[in-house]
């Protein structure tokens, strides 16, 4: 994981926010009535969220992305050890796609990133 790419944004990462809220909340937010105490609804342009997912679509890899209504744009990223890639793919039935962290996942961010807790 580029440390140097992700460092700016960590102290806004939101570890509750998983890819289909975002998608509803800032893709879809005039559209839909999402009200959440964790992810209160959009009303400004100029809001985002800052989250973590692990992309199955290749080998499995951590994505830190930055989601707003115009999409979402992959901050940084890095590939989840062999041993943690297949316990994760086994673990959600090889299914690809973007997924939420596991919490074995969660851990080995925060430590890969330094981070003492999230």
């Amino acid at each position: 994981m580029d440390e140097n790419a992700c460092r700016q944004w960590l102290n806004e990462v939101n570890w509750d926010m998983i890819h289909e809220d975002a998608v509803t909340m800032y893709l879809e937010w005039g559209n839909n009535n999402f009200k959440d105490t964790l992810r209160p609804p959009v009303t400004s342009s100029k809001e985002y969220s800052i989250y973590f997912v692990v992309d199955t679509w290749g080998e499995p890899k951590v994505v830190l992305n930055k989601m707003n209504n115009y999409g979402s744009t992959s901050l940084c990223e890095k590939k989840l050890p062999p041993d943690m890639a297949a316990r994760y793919m086994k673990e959600i039935g090889g299914l690809r796609g973007i997924h939420e962290l596991s919490a074995e996942v969660k851990a080995w961010v925060i430590k890969e990133m330094g981070m003492e807790q999230a």
